[in-house]
Order: C-alpha cells, then structure tokens, then sequence
C-alpha cells in the first residue's frame, strides 16, 4: 500500500468518530497546523483579529467557527481576499471541497498572486493528484523560495509519493525558516515514521504533545506513530484524551490493520 493508500485509508479504516475524522493524520491532506493552513496572515489584511480567530479557530477543530467569522467580515467587505482564503480554509478543513475550491478561485480572480489561495488550490489538488499538487508547490517557491507553508506542502505531497527522504529535506527546510511551526514538525515526525524510523518520529511527537496546550490532531498524529513503534497499548491511551475508551480502540485495531496490510 503506497502512503497515499495509508493516510487516505486512515479515517475509514478506522471506523472512528466523526470527531476524529475531522483531526486524524493525513499530513495536511487534512491540511491542519500552522503550516497547513494557506497562510494567509502574509496579506497584511489577514492579521486583524477577526481572520487571526479563524485560523485558530481551523487549528482547534472548530471549523464552522471559522467559517463564520470569516463570511462577517465578507459581509461586509466583500472583496477582502484574506477573508475569502479564510472561509476556503474552513470549508475545506469541514470537507466542503466543491465551495472551498470556489472560494479558492475566486480570490485568485481578484489577486491571480495571492499565495495563500495558490497553496489552497494545491492542497486540494492532493487529494487526488500528489504530482500535480508538487507542480503548485514548487511553481510558488519559484518566487517565494522561503515560504514555510510552500515547503511544508511540497514536502507532503512528496511523502504521498513515498519520496520519504526528499520530503523530510523540504520539512527541515521550512522549520530552519520558522522554527515554531508544529504542524511541520509533526509532518515530519510522520514521515519518517513512513521510512522506517518510528520510534524517533515518536520521540519527536512526544515532545510535542507534552508542550502547551496540545490541539487533538497532534494527539492523534502521535497515537499513529505510537502503533507503528509497536506501542498500541500506550497508542490507545493517547486517544482516550479525546475518545471514548471503545472508540480509541476501534482507531488502534485500524491502524494496526493497515499496517498490516502494507506488510504484505
């Protein structure tokens, strides 16, 4: 099974909640984080208080949230395009591809260079397509070479190819350019978890859980990695923060299942 076949197979395989669907590791082809977000605070408009609550809003699974805070402010600025990127972000982030790539779309008619709306349409093209997302991503390092959300996505879209290492060198990349990006390490975490080094990646993602205040993506990153360290007991403890206890260990068994599945 190719990475793409694990990490789109993660949610259904799982039989989990709807809750944990919503947070489950896909590196970014649920595109979550810091880095996983189009990054849209590089419009200057997008760092007024109301579109920096949606994206944390997006990060705490709190899409609608987001969604909301983002259509007032096009309510009443209906050409504001940070707030067009940031109602693409939470449309996607609730899996409303058809009206986030609209959304997308329509923020590049405005501003054919606004990148954030660039990264979006790339992250959606993931899903289906890792080879032409990794044409967006490296067309938007072209002119923005030191873009961490570009090289974040660059490197996802490599990993869905099981181009583990070149992935790993874009990870590294982007968080020499912004340390404090999480999303990117965890990606990077995943990966090599992906290419043979599981209980570094859990090593990496214990750190991570154990810093502030832990969104429940990044748990469940971490659960994924602990079940591929071998450690399914202290996998499915980790999901108890946020699932019942029967539901943490339907998510355990999947995962396990696809492991095994790969191994074949």
């Amino acid at each position: 099974m190719s990475a793409v076949e694990q990490r789109a197979s993660l949610v259904t395989a799982r039989g989990v909640s709807g809750r944990l669907a919503g947070v489950v590791v896909t590196l970014a082809v649920a595109g979550c984080g810091a880095a996983g977000l189009s990054q849209v605070a590089q419009n200057g408009d997008a760092t007024r208080p109301s579109l920096v609550a949606a994206r944390a809003a997006i990060t705490d699974g709190e899409a609608a949230t987001a969604l909301g805070i983002a259509k007032g402010v096009l309510s009443m600025e209906p050409h504001n395009v940070a707030a067009m990127v940031a109602a693409a972000d939470a449309e996607n982030a609730m899996g409303n591809r058809r009206a986030a790539e609209k959304d997308y779309r329509t923020a590049l008619a405005a501003n054919p260079s606004y990148v954030p709306a660039q990264l979006g349409l790339g992250k959606l093209a993931m899903r289906d397509d890792a080879r032409a997302a990794e044409v967006v991503f490296r067309s938007v390092l072209q002119r923005a070479p030191q873009n961490a959300a570009a090289l974040t996505d660059l490197g996802v879209a490599l990993d869905l190819q099981d181009r583990h290492r070149e992935a790993q060198g874009y990870y590294a990349q982007a968080m020499a350019t912004n340390a404090d990006l999480t999303s990117t390490r965890v990606d990077l975490a995943l990966s090599l978890a992906l290419s043979g080094e599981p209980l570094k990646a859990e090593g990496m993602l214990r750190d991570a859980t154990e810093s502030g205040v832990v969104p429940p993506k990044v748990r469940a990153d971490y659960a994924v990695a602990e079940v591929m360290a071998g450690h399914s007991q202290e996998a499915q403890s980790t999901l108890q923060a946020d699932l019942s206890a029967e539901d943490a260990k339907a998510s355990v068994d999947g995962i396990q299942a696809l492991l095994m599945q790969k191994a074949k």
